[in-house]
């Protein structure tokens, strides 16, 4: 199983495609308001591809995606962008508004989310990291300063509280690494991981899904209904692309 700390990184990854010539983000921009969508699209992917992914120009991607009628995609783009900043009340927006007209589930906030959208994945990293730095000195500091005891006791539980809510966030979060987008129209999950195998049931674009394992080029996953099948890798998307 992949350590926490794996989610963190693995959103190096880009997504542009092969070729994608290089473009500034004001050229993105001038297309987007001058209602080339496409040419949009590309250009903020070419951005993403020479820069690194962003929350912002992940979610204009989401847009450009959306204005071009390419609800999946616009889809990915905002799950990727709320990765990176789960708190952004727009990115949440926008992604409701284009699962409800892709026809697709959405999801109801949870506590949980609640809690993962305090901070980035990252940021609950280093709020853990520096809990737990507080909570040793503490406990150090209560050995060697016996007189100062019951203030290094309250640091050190209240480090502690912290450090065991930060542990909860990441693994919680840690369920994004399993996250996917359906972007093929006519995807299909089958019984079993065989070309010629029977259908189980049929996901829409923009449908959210859990990836359960891999057998070559198919993915078993899991659809908010509860539906487990087998689908081609090339008729998903993940939401945090894993480096090989």
């Amino acid at each position: 199983m992949k350590t926490p700390a794996i989610l963190f990184l693995a959103i190096a990854a880009t997504f542009a495609p092969v070729g994608l010539q290089a473009a500034s983000l004001d050229d993105a921009h001038r297309a987007f308001a001058e209602g080339n969508y496409r040419e949009s699209t590309q250009d903020y992917q070419a951005v993403l591809a020479e820069k690194g992914y962003s929350a912002p120009v992940l979610f204009d991607l989401g847009n450009s995606f959306f204005r071009e009628g390419n609800l999946a995609q616009a889809i990915l783009a905002y799950k990727r962008a709320q990765v990176l900043s789960p708190g952004d009340p727009d990115i949440a927006a926008n992604l409701q508004v284009a699962q409800k007209q892709a026809g697709v589930a959405v999801a109801e906030p949870r506590w949980s989310d609640k809690l993962t959208g305090i901070l980035s994945s990252s940021g609950w990293a280093l709020l853990g990291f520096a809990a737990w730095s507080i909570l040793c000195v503490s406990l150090f500091a209560r050995r060697i300063l016996p007189r100062q005891r019951s203030l290094f006791s309250l640091s050190g539980m209240a480090a502690a509280f912290v450090l065991a809510t930060a542990i909860v966030a990441i693994v919680i979060s840690s369920k994004e690494l399993k996250e996917a987008v359906v972007v093929e129209k006519n995807a299909v999950a089958l019984i079993s991981p065989f070309p010629a195998a029977q259908t189980e049931f049929t996901p829409a674009p923009g449908e959210t899904v859990t990836v359960q394992k891999a057998y070559n080029d198919f993915l078993l996953v899991t659809d908010p209904a509860g539906h487990s099948g087998w689908i081609n890798k090339s008729q998903i998307a993940t939401v945090i692309e894993k480096q090989s």
